[in-house]
Formats: C-alpha cells, sequence, structure tokens
C-alpha cells in the first residue's frame, strides 16, 4: 500500500453507498460528514462514482479530516475521471486528509481489486454507514465486513439493499426525507451511544387510518392485510412523508411516534 498525504486521526467513519446514486442520498452525505465532524471523528470513504465521491467533496468543503482508499497503485488512479477530486483532497493534507493506494504501483485494476479495498474501508473504521444500496452491491460487501469486524453498523432506510441491513439488525437512522437536522441529531447519538430523544410525529388527518395500522407499534406486511390496494397509495404518501419507510418488498416499519 502506499498512503499520499497524511491518515487522518482516529475515530474513523466509513460512509459508502451506490455507485449509480440518486441526488437525494448523495446531498444527505453533507449532514452525515458534518455530523462526524461534530464529535472530532474523521470519515473515510473508497473513492468511487456515487455515493462515495459525495462524501469526499463533502468533507473537502468543510474541511473535514478524511481519508480515500483507491482499489489501484499510485500510478493509477481510479476512477480516472476522479483525478481533480483526489487533488483536492490531497490540497489539505495539512488537516489530516490523505489518499491510500491498496496496491503497489504497476498492478493492473481488476474487479477483485475493490473486496480488498472495501476490507481496508472497514478496518481502518470504528463505525460504518450505508448510504444507499441495491441487493447485490459492493455496499453490502461492505456491510458484510463490518459485521465480521465487529463495527458499528447503520444503513439509511429507501433502498432494498439497506432495507436488508435494517432487516439483519443494522442501526436504522431516520429516511433522507426527514431533513439535514434529524440526520445530523441521528447519526450523533448513535456514534456517542446516546440514545436519540423519541419525537412526536404528526400525521395528517387523512392517513390516520393507516397510522392504526401500526398499533401496537410493529412492522407491518401489506401482504397480511385484507385489502391491500386499499392502503397502497397511503403508505406511498406516508413514506414520501417521512412517517414510514420500506425494510423490504411490502414491509413498513415506523419512522417516528
Amino acid at each position: 500500500m502506499f498512503l499520499a498525504g497524511d491518515l487522518p486521526p482516529a475515530p474513523r467513519l466509513a460512509i459508502v453507498g451506490s455507485r449509480a446514486a440518486h441526488r437525494r442520498f448523495a446531498t444527505a452525505c453533507e449532514a452525515l460528514v458534518k455530523a462526524a465532524h461534530g464529535l472530532g471523528w474523521s470519515v473515510v470513504s473508497g473513492g468511487a462514482l456515487g455515493i462515495d465521491a459525495a462524501v469526499h467533496r463533502a468533507a473537502v468543503a468543510a474541511r473535514v479530516p478524511q481519508l480515500a482508499v483507491l482499489p489501484c497503485g499510485p500510478d493509477r488512479c481510479y476512477p480516472p475521471h476522479h483525478r481533480g477530486l483526489f487533488a483536492e483532497v490531497l490540497s489539505q493534507s495539512s488537516c489530516g486528509s490523505g489518499i491510500l493506494f491498496a496496491h503497489p504501483a504497476g498492478t493492473k485494476t481488476v474487479r477483485a481489486m475493490f473486496a480488498s479495498r472495501n476490507r481496508i474501508v472497514v478496518d481502518l473504521c470504528e463505525a460504518v454507514i450505508v448510504v444507499e444500496a441495491a441487493l447485490r452491491s459492493g455496499s453490502l460487501v461492505t456491510a458484510s465486513l463490518a459485521r465480521q469486524k465487529k463495527r458499528k453498523l447503520a444503513a439509511i432506510p429507501g433502498t432494498d439493499g439497506c432495507g436488508k441491513l435494517l432487516q439483519g439488525g443494522a442501526h436504522g437512522l431516520p429516511p433522507v426525507s426527514a431533513g439535514d437536522k434529524a440526520l445530523t441529531q441521528a447519526v450523533q447519538s448513535w456514534l456517542t451511544g446516546q440514545p436519540r430523544p423519541r419525537q412526536q410525529v404528526l400525521w395528517p388527518v387523512h392517513l390516520q387510518q393507516v397510522r392504526e395500522l401500526f398499533d401496537p407499534p410493529k412492522p407491518l406486511e401489506v401482504e397480511t392485510l385484507d385489502d391491500p390496494l386499499q392502503y397502497v397509495g397511503e403508505l406511498l404518501e406516508a413514506e414520501m412523508l417521512g412517517l414510514v419507510v420500506e425494510v423490504g418488498p411490502g414491509r413498513y416499519v415506523l419512522t417516528g411516534g
């Protein structure tokens, strides 16, 4: 391995996610980075397209110590069109930022290198957040490694891969629709181990019938309802409002009180 710049100080939080990221999830990375920095944590990601790039850009903008772990040697920038972004990361080496190349110079980048890069990311961090993920993705590999290494693991609901992680016991953060303040508070509570105060969520009158389906508070399986089609529209509206989140196909949970 070859380190350019500095290794950011511990503790470190890895923030990872889909290469084909949706804008709302990429935008949320700014709140996650600032939440970590507010507690004195550095951030780490894999330098890839999508969520990784959003994390690195947010850290550059806020001058947060960060590390980009790349699946290549120092003579091969990957992905190539992130050269400018990586140069910005290195320009802040004085505040503790750097780039770790996972392989020696002259090594050709192949698929197997991505798995080794993910393992390095987990090894260097105390906690991992998966922002967005498909059911088959490198982000889920990173999450699996985090579990093996007994790292703190959290996921943001809203995609199938993250829903799978939440069903498997990952800590659930608020959906991005809850806003930056809610995300920041939730991340900081999780990292410090302090329970987040439960907030009273106001449901619109016309959605009260849907709210009653979750009493007593429990996951809702749509297929168990007598007439699932009757509630599809209302559940979608409730999800858009950040009141519920789909953690698996047809399986919803409340996001608040």
